[in-house]
């Protein structure tokens, strides 16, 4: 028998996604269009990058890094690309540590269904903070993952303090 966790703030997301996927095509290339912020989890637009919170996190406070234009290689990226998405990383992490204070950091990306990405056609970077003993039994023996929050918290606090540092 399944057990099932209730995660009701997805539900909205969950219902339109093979519908907007195929009216949108590239669903990086559309969250990357300056529109309304709050609805698509963008917490910085940069010039060649923007940085979002991950809609379906492994952890706390997942973000992406992602460049606007479609890449599907890192070896793609034009260097002032490649230099922007660095320095909106270790932003990220600095703001991340500030606000959620983990322990380390996993940073990284997957590069095709081969290397794991569940999009494998728009490069994208993921910044996932870890706690120590962060995993339990929830994700060993059912595979899902327990979030202390709800995705409209993380938002919130990672904009305000997003926003505090771009005033400093």
């Amino acid at each position: 028998m399944i057990d099932i966790l209730w995660a009701g703030w997805r539900r909205t997301f969950v219902e339109g996604v093979s519908t907007k996927q195929e009216m949108l095509g590239c669903i990086l290339c559309k969250l990357g269009e300056p529109n309304t912020v709050e609805s698509n989890l963008v917490l910085h637009y940069g010039e060649g990058n923007y940085v979002v919170l991950n809609a379906y996190p492994y952890a706390p406070a997942h973000l992406m890094v992602i460049p606007y234009l479609h890449h599907n290689d890192i070896l793609d990226l034009s260097q002032e690309e490649a230099i922007e998405n660095t320095l909106l990383l270790r932003r990220a992490i600095g703001i991340v540590r500030d606000v959620y204070n983990p322990d380390g950091f996993n940073v990284g990306a997957n590069i095709s269904k081969a290397g794991g990405a569940a999009i494998d056609d728009h490069v994208h970077f993921h910044l996932v903070p870890r706690w120590i003993g962060d995993t339990n039994f929830a994700t060993t023996i059912a595979n899902i993952r327990v979030l202390p929050e709800s995705l409209d918290s993380t938002y919130g606090r990672l904009k305000d303090a997003w926003e505090k540092r771009d005033q400093s």
